[in-house]
């Protein structure tokens, strides 16, 4: 389990696909307002999508692998 912390200026994030067929959570920012986390299938992006935009989280979301 993997524990990442969700600044508080993260925005609005989405599911986008990344590097070989891998789904991410992303907020469409590049460089050190970037945030992205990796996951293993898309019903886990789009949980933790909802999670992230509705503000329902301490500050962190945990991630299981």
């Amino acid at each position: 389990m993997a524990r990442y912390n969700v600044p508080p200026n993260t925005g609005k994030v989405r599911v986008a696909m990344g590097v070989s067929g891998t789904f991410a959570v992303w907020n469409g920012k590049q460089g050190k307002n970037e945030f992205r986390i990796l996951v293993r299938s898309k019903k886990q992006a789009e949980e933790l999508v909802q999670l992230i935009n509705s503000k329902k989280h301490p500050g962190y979301v945990d991630v299981f692998s």
